[in-house]
């Protein structure tokens, strides 16, 4: 199959779902698939264009034996609404227009939500091109907009929740990442046939179990101390405030906490630091990918942190990465969330509810006073993603998709044409039947 697969982040941004994306990308071709990936010039987490790719609107090349086809996207560091409006929205301009005109016809056209109108835009040309759309849902939007208060207009919210359901409509096939995303497109109308779950996933290579004394604990001084990670972008939907509050409550423990990564929320959580006078927390630089699986390996305990408002409209992919490197997940998230329900299904870690800062001191406590029952979840959390959530399962599972799609698709197209093959020799027959009818009535 010829797959063109369009995503506004990829390669060379290593953080967030671009690097996933071309794990998918790069299995695809060497499946046998002819693979094609339109994104945006490369800007993220800092919304800023990376040196070498700037000032350009269009480019052409190849990263890995992927051919990449980048177009114009708008950028601001800004985290106010219009500006991420006109980010989303400039690429998917574009990005429409790169895959009418610039891109090769394929097969079929796979594109990744959000943003929500990239699924509208690229759905057009779709029907242009004659070819199927396979929308991914990483989130649910405008919901997680408006849980965040990053949306509050009304008639924007009514505008938006109007284009979500014109997208699922639109689309020949969805792919949620979890059940409780099927849940809620079921809910909207979405028939039950066009769903399919497939869940984020972890490179089970690329990140595997390890000594936690490495080079990354020893920059931290973490030494003996039992070791807190947070790895991830430090944006709306994290809620690290209670996480701070337990660093304080722990200050005279034998505890280190490290938050690594960046994000719009960096200046508030370390102003709260200061505040608090965290001497055992640190903050420290979102690290090279290639550093990515130590970092993880140092940890006593890993956290994976949603707030209220997301709890139900995100499933973090960081959690799979986590549990790839064998370590006990402390999931910070409502109760009755999907992230509980994993961790729980998995028993791969402990649970505790947002905003409860003393349940999440006592919870590292129970931790660190129980290493073999720590060890065990790490354990378990390895195991349930060999078993579930590794790359090579997801990417075929994905596969199938791509497959029964475009099977699918063509088969409505011949049948179409049959359809309408028949329609016309229906016609042609009752026009000769009108003409006899008319001769004789005329006594020709």
């Amino acid at each position: 199959m010829r797959v063109l697969i369009i995503c506004q982040h990829y390669l060379p941004e290593e953080v967030g779902i671009g690097f996933q994306i071309s794990q998918l990308a790069l299995d695809l071709q060497q499946l046998g698939h002819k693979v094609s990936v339109l994104t945006a010039f490369p800007n993220y987490p800092d919304r800023v264009v990376f040196e070498g790719y700037r000032r350009k609107v269009f480019q052409r090349e190849t990263i890995d034996g992927v051919r990449v086809i980048r177009t114009w996207v708008y950028t601001n560091p800004s985290e106010d609404f219009s500006s991420r409006l006109l980010n989303w929205g400039s690429f998917c301009i574009s990005a429409m227009l790169g895959a009418a005109i610039a891109a090769e016809k394929p097969d079929v056209i796979y594109t990744l939500l959000p943003p929500l109108p990239l699924g509208a835009t690229i759905n057009i040309v779709g029907k242009i091109r004659r070819v199927p759309v396979i929308v991914h849902v990483q989130d649910i939007y405008p919901l997680i907009a408006v849980e965040l208060g990053i949306l509050r207009n009304p008639k924007l919210i009514r505008f938006f929740e109007w284009m979500e359901r014109r997208v699922y409509s639109s689309s020949s096939h969805i792919v949620v990442i979890s059940e409780g995303f099927k849940e809620n497109l079921l809910s909207k109308g979405v028939s039950d046939s066009k769903i399919s779950v497939i869940a984020n996933w972890a490179d089970d290579c690329f990140i595997r179990p390890a000594s936690k004394q490495n080079a990354f604990r020893c920059e931290l001084g973490a030494g003996s101390r039992f070791l807190v990670v947070y790895s991830g972008g430090l944006t709306r939907n994290s809620n690290l405030q209670p996480v701070l509050q337990a660093a304080a409550m722990l200050k005279n423990e034998p505890y280190t906490f490290a938050i690594v990564g960046d994000g719009p929320l960096k200046p508030e959580l370390e102003s709260m630091a200061c505040d608090l006078k965290l001497d055992n927390l640190h903050f420290v630089p979102f690290q090279p990918l290639s550093r990515y699986p130590e970092v993880l390996s140092a940890a006593d305990m890993t956290i994976v942190a949603l707030n209220n408002a997301a709890t139900f409209a995100s499933v973090p992919s960081k959690v799979f990465k986590q549990m790839a490197a064998g370590r006990p997940v402390l999931a910070i998230a409502a109760p009755g969330s999907e992230l509980q329900q994993l961790v729980e299904r998995a028993r791969c870690g402990l649970h505790v509810s947002n905003d409860d800062p003393e349940s999440l001191a006592d919870a590292l406590r129970w931790a660190a006073c129980h290493p073999d029952q720590a060890d065990a979840m790490g354990s378990n959390g390895r195991q349930h993603m060999e078993e579930h959530h590794c790359r090579q399962k997801c990417v075929e599972a994905i596969e199938r998709v791509l497959r029964h799609t475009v099977r699918n698709w063509r088969g409505k197209q011949v049948r179409d044409k049959s359809l309408a093959s028949k329609c016309g020799a229906g016609m042609m027959h009752g026009r000769q039947a009108s003409d006899v009818e008319q001769s004789q009535d005329l006594g020709e």
